[in-house]
């Protein structure tokens, strides 16, 4: 059959839903293809946000997000993107389609290097150059997205492959080529962990991304609980347990907070799940962290940013269980009183927190905790948030999350323009669920375009936008380090975004008060289409050198 055809199939048997992208000369003969199928093409405004829904669906799924683009400057602009997808460990296979063959190198239209470009922000780069390759190739893509640490793969077919090529095509299962065996730590590491663990008294877990994306949340609370041990989260892990656990007491990232730092810091042992210790959990390796037991499917993130006491490779669950088998309670009653005292730090340094201007719901414009503590009460029991980087993720830090909500956010690559194509593609994943974006004026104004690609797929979606005319984060940031008044390029236009978005096809409001966003969320909740609440914000509270 046609090269074409037989990577729908592939698709097909890859149960792929979406392939989000922007068509050109060199995609026709494949988007012609799923056209035949179930597989939704959805042509967003741009390649960037093409590769961050795909970057989202990998992350809320579980499966491999994809989108394609022509070739030079349609894969350039999905390379920030996939950097995003690669940095927080999401599978997500790009599908890219070159000039002719016999072509290049000859300065045809467009040319550019597809592997020098992508060879340093994917997992694998597999070029299509034969017919009969171009099976193979689309398998092995979905193979190494999903095993090991999950991440992007490009494909890059060249023109006369996909447009005139004929191959072979015979079905697969996914299981033939991508088995993922549960595999578990021997039991001398285990007894070695159990060991260490039974000899130190204040015992903090650290939960990661890892932990998210092996749905290990329940696991970890037992293990907290039976270890009489706090828990602290990753950036990247929020979400990956419930907020309203006793024992969790809220991440850690560079921008706060004080609390979770002292917790990590003051325990004479860390379990580590799932992270990989980047500079952005440890405010770039500044962490003192000691007698550390690290927990990762991934033997690569074993001892790569702190040296560990013991080190366990394992699926996550499975390695929970295993492990809370053999630990017998030691130091109750120490570790009791730890936690008691933990409760009262918390109880004050959330009194501390929450109070002042700051937790003004009448103030004007609107203050950060104000907003935050309002955006609590509001928030539905499965709720999905999509944050993007920059301060609006800073304040993020102090949502309250259940065990049913689902959070994400561009952690380690920060790229900005994440929130609205991850809202798209969780909005597109599971229509009745509720999602929220939650984003600043700078990271709208690079996707702005695509709130047309909002009103046309999105359903049950609320943009959160915080106003403060500015790239809010690197203002203050400059202010912070040079003094006031040294600052330059970060002040932004005064627009009036609900109107725009209106214009876009959705519907939205402006409000200028914390106190005003329960209204605005009643309104939100009564549209059949998309919304944006645009909160105008009071950026003077600043998040350097931590927030809170």
């Amino acid at each position: 059959m046609k090269v074409a055809q037989a990577a729908v199939n592939v698709l097909k048997e890859q149960d792929a839903k979406i392939v989000y992208g922007i068509p050109g000369g060199q995609t026709l003969f494949f988007t012609d293809a799923l056209m035949d199928t179930d597989i939704q093409f959805i042509q967003t405004r741009h390649e960037g946000t093409a590769a961050a829904a795909a970057d989202a669906w990998g992350r809320f799924t579980g499966k491999p997000g994809m989108c394609l683009a022509t070739t030079g400057p349609g894969a350039t602009n999905l390379i920030t993107g996939v950097g995003g997808a690669l940095r927080d460990s999401s599978p997500v296979i790009t599908y890219l389609f070159q000039n002719k063959l016999a072509d290049a190198g000859r300065g045809d239209a467009q040319e550019s290097n597809h592997e020098e470009l992508f060879k340093s922000i994917v997992k694998a780069y597999i070029p299509v150059r034969h017919p009969d390759a171009a099976v193979w190739a689309m398998r092995e893509a979905y193979r190494v997205a999903m095993t090991g640490k999950p991440g992007p793969v490009v494909v890059d077919f060249y023109r006369d492959v996909i447009e005139t090529g004929e191959c072979e095509y015979s079905p697969l299962s996914v299981e033939q080529y991508c088995p993922i065996p549960a595999m578990v730590p021997s039991h001398d590491v285990l007894n070695n962990a159990v060991k260490q663990l039974s000899e130190k008294k204040h015992i903090c877990i650290w939960s990661g991304n890892g932990v998210k994306m092996s749905s290990a949340g329940n696991k970890v609370t037992q293990l907290a609980e039976k270890l009489n041990a706090p828990i602290v989260t990753t950036f990247n892990g929020i979400g990956g347990v419930p907020s309203s656990h006793p024992l969790v007491f809220g991440p850690r990232s560079r921008h706060g907070s004080s609390l979770t730092r002292s917790i990590l810091e003051k325990a004479d042992c860390v379990i580590v799940i799932g992270s990989s210790m980047s500079g952005i959990s440890t405010n770039r390796w500044t962490l003192e962290l000691k007698n550390i037991i690290q927990i990762d499917f991934d033997a690569s993130q074993i001892g790569k940013q702190y040296p560990v006491s013991c080190g366990v490779v394992g699926e996550i669950n499975e390695t929970l269980d295993l492990l809370m088998d053999k630990i017998e309670p030691v130091y109750e009653n120490e570790r009791k009183t730890w936690i008691s005292e933990l409760k009262q730090r918390r109880k004050e340094w959330i009194d501390s927190v929450f109070t002042g201007p700051i937790n003004d719901s009448n103030a004007s414009p609107a203050a950060p905790i104000a907003v935050i503590r309002e955006l609590n009460s509001l928030l539905s029991p499965d709720q999905a948030i999509c944050v993007d980087a920059g301060n609006a993720g800073a304040w993020s830090h102090l949502l309250q999350l259940g065990s049913n909500m689902r959070y994400m956010k561009p952690v380690n690559y920060g790229n900005m323009g994440f929130s609205i194509p991850a809202g798209i593609a969780c909005s597109m994943a599971e229509p009745d669920r509720e999602v929220l974006c939650i984003l600043g004026d700078g990271s709208l104004g690079m996707t702005l375009g695509d709130l047309d690609t909002v009103a046309r797929f999105g359903k049950k979606l609320i943009i959160i936008v915080f106003n403060d005319n500015a790239y809010g984060n690197i203002k203050q940031e400059e202010l912070f380090k040079f003094g006031e008044g040294h600052y330059t390029g970060v002040d932004l236009s005064d627009i009036n975004y609900a109107e725009v978005a209106k214009k876009m096809g959705m519907d939205g409001e402006t409000i200028s008060k914390a106190a005003e966003l329960k209204n605005a969320f009643e309104n939100a909740r009564k549209e059949e289409r998309p919304y944006m609440i645009e909160v105008v914000f009071d950026g003077s509270y600043t998040i350097w050198p931590e927030a809170f």
